[in-house]
This record gives C-alpha cells, sequence and structure tokens, in this order.
C-alpha cells in the first residue's frame, strides 16, 4: 500500500473527526435508529428509512476516515534548509500572463483545500513545483490549460 504523505495538523484534524464521529455523532444515530425501530422496520416507516441511512452513510465516513489514517505517513520536517519548494513549504508564485499572485502551502492530498491556500503535491501545480527554486518560472498542464507561473518567494 502507497503511503500518503501528511503534516501533523492535518493527521491531527482527522484523528479528532474521527474520534468526533465515533463518539458523539455514532451514539446519536444508533439511539435515533433505535427510537424509529420501535415504531417497526416496515416500508411506510419514513425515521427507520431516514435513521438506516444516516447510519450507512456514518459507517462509510468512520470507514473513509480510518483507511486514511492508516495510510498516512506523518511529515515531521525538512532535513536540510534548501530555499526549494517542497512538502511543508509555501511557496508564493505568480501567474505569468495574468499577473496573480497567489501564497501555497504544500500539502498531502488528504488535507488539501485551495481555498485556503493548501495545496496537493499530487496536483498538476503542485508536481510542477516540486523541486522549484525561487525565480525559476514553471509550465503546468492544467485541464483548463496551459499556465506558466514564477516562484516567488518559498518560506518554511
Amino acid at each position: 500500500m502507497e503511503k500518503v504523505p501528511i503534516t501533523r495538523t492535518g493527521y491531527r484534524r482527522l484523528l479528532r473527526e474521527l474520534a468526533h464521529l465515533r463518539g458523539v455523532v455514532r451514539p446519536q444515530v444508533m439511539e435515533d435508529l433505535q427510537e424509529a425501530r420501535s415504531y417497526g422496520v416496515k416500508v411506510d416507516n419514513q425515521s427507520y428509512l431516514v435513521a438506516r441511512e444516516r447510519h450507512v452513510v456514518l459507517m462509510r465516513r468512520i470507514q473513509e476516515l480510518e483507511h486514511k489514517l492508516h495510510q498516512c505517513e506523518v511529515f515531521v520536517g525538512r532535513k536540510f534548509a534548501l530555499r526549494q519548494v517542497g512538502f511543508g513549504t509555501i511557496a508564493e508564485i505568480r501567474n505569468v500572463e495574468t499577473g496573480e499572485t497567489f501564497r501555497y502551502e504544500l500539502v498531502g492530498p488528504f488535507e488539501s483545500n485551495v481555498s485556503v491556500g493548501k495545496l496537493s503535491v499530487q496536483s498538476p501545480v503542485g508536481q510542477s513545483l516540486m523541486g522549484r527554486f525561487e525565480g525559476d518560472e514553471v509550465t503546468v498542464y492544467t485541464p483548463a490549460g496551459i499556465r506558466i507561473y514564477r516562484v516567488i518567494s518559498i518560506s518554511f
């Protein structure tokens, strides 16, 4: 099984979500299911059908989180301090054509969220940025077309 890199913060977030689902949400869903079951397991018992569906969705999410946590390899830090884009670094890049500037922290796929500035190292832009230095230009082949970015700064 291929290990997926993740930061400590991302790993802890997944653990907290799993603990919340197991300790708070699952008992509540089970209680709702028991109450709905007391009215009978029939096709016309909508409360039972809804409670059962909530239980199935919840259990699927718990299994998904357990699988993700099993795949994770926590990335602790860099062994040497090069001014090079890598996992856990924050890269500021500028679109050469439009002049737009973006600031991304490069993280694993389980914690990526571009809207808050967390870019997956497995995304097209993330893959192209890996190993680059300040001032380098990067050509990225995205589903929306070819983009050219310049690495403005790199921080940790």
